[in-house]
């Protein structure tokens, strides 16, 4: 059976680059899962072009594209002349498929069409149209999974509503951000261990200094910050004096 071609959804350029790219095998297509649940595989981004480069071979070319959310590059390995008639400051309405090499997630465009300025204005109308509908779409399937444990029996009960593959996004979505809460939590557990270990060891008898304590710990100072801050409300430490945290 010949394979469908993927619709190109509208989106903007920060759900794209901000969502999580999940990589397939075989048939399947790879695409970005955002925050909303929102599957993107081939997808539709209009903005300015900021920036072109074509190689000295000429065997590759970009182009960047500004859409005031965030920036994307698009990038072409044969048809180069897809960009031939853009330059810096065009609008631009760019079919593509997302690509992600090097940890760059990239668009590999299939049409490149100038467009009006006022065509900005109307995407922008229809971003904020599609994401009403998938916030509602997210609260409807939250409310059925309170029901059910079932992930088989929410997609049943949702398929009066939705699309079985976007309510399947939805659920995805909703893993992934469960799961990143855990690490998360997991982590934080770790650097407090950490650095509770560390404000013991490094105390010479008048509390370790916190300059000392962030720089010999290898954590991001913020992380550091929340440790101290968790371990000071947690009545584990104290200050003896400005600067300074020792364990109780």
């Amino acid at each position: 059976m010949e394979k469908q071609r993927l619709t190109a959804k509208k989106a903007s350029i920060a759900e794209i680059v901000g969502g999580r790219f999940v990589q397939k095998g075989g048939l399947e297509s790879s695409y970005v899962l955002t925050a909303l649940g929102r599957r993107l595989s081939r997808v539709r981004i209009m903005g300015l072009v900021v920036d072109k480069f074509v190689s000295p071979d000429e065997k590759y070319a970009t182009i960047t594209l500004d859409d005031g959310t965030e920036t994307i590059r698009c990038k072409s390995f044969v048809n180069i002349k897809i960009f031939d008639n853009l330059a810096s400051g065009d609008l631009v309405d760019v079919f593509g498929k997302v690509r992600i090499y090097d940890g760059e997630v990239y668009v590999t465009p299939e049409i490149v069409r100038k467009v009006p300025a006022n065509a900005e204005i109307l995407r922008m109308l229809e971003l904020e149209h599609i994401y009403i509908k998938q916030k509602q779409l997210s609260k409807r399937v939250a409310e059925i999974a309170k029901t059910t444990a079932d992930a088989a029996e929410v997609k049943r009960l949702a398929a009066q509503f939705a699309a079985p593959q976007d309510v399947e996004g939805v659920l995805e979505a909703e893993e992934v951000a469960k799961a990143t809460v855990e690490e998360n939590m997991a982590s934080a557990v770790e650097n407090r261990n950490k650095i509770l270990s560390l404000i013991i060891q490094l105390d010479t008898g008048n509390g370790t200094d916190y300059t000392e304590l962030t720089a010999k710990s290898g954590i991001p100072e913020a992380a550091v910050e929340a440790a101290v801050q968790h371990l000071l409300e947690s009545g584990i430490c104290f200050e003896p004096r400005p600067g300074k945290i020792k364990k109780l």
